[in-house]
């Protein structure tokens, strides 16, 4: 604890940077940085729909059926 923070403190912040995907985790002790602030609101704005599906009766199968539909038909 060179920094003197409770190390479950520690674990818990880099939970939530590797669930963000801010930061790739490797074995044991090897981690980087990754991503962008823009990865992080997409991946936030996909937790959103996965919500609002869940909440409309949507499976994870579905969701991930009707992303594959629209592949390709993104506006631009």
């Amino acid at each position: 604890m060179v920094l003197g923070v409770n190390p479950n403190t520690e674990l818990r912040a880099l939970r939530t940077l590797r669930d963000e995907g801010l930061l790739d985790v490797g074995r044991g002790r090897a981690s980087r940085a990754a991503g962008t602030s823009e990865r992080s609101e997409v991946i936030d704005m996909v937790r959103d729909l996965i919500q609002l599906g869940r909440r409309n009766g949507f499976r994870r199968d579905d969701l991930v059926a009707l992303l594959e539909s629209m592949r390709g038909q993104e506006k631009r």
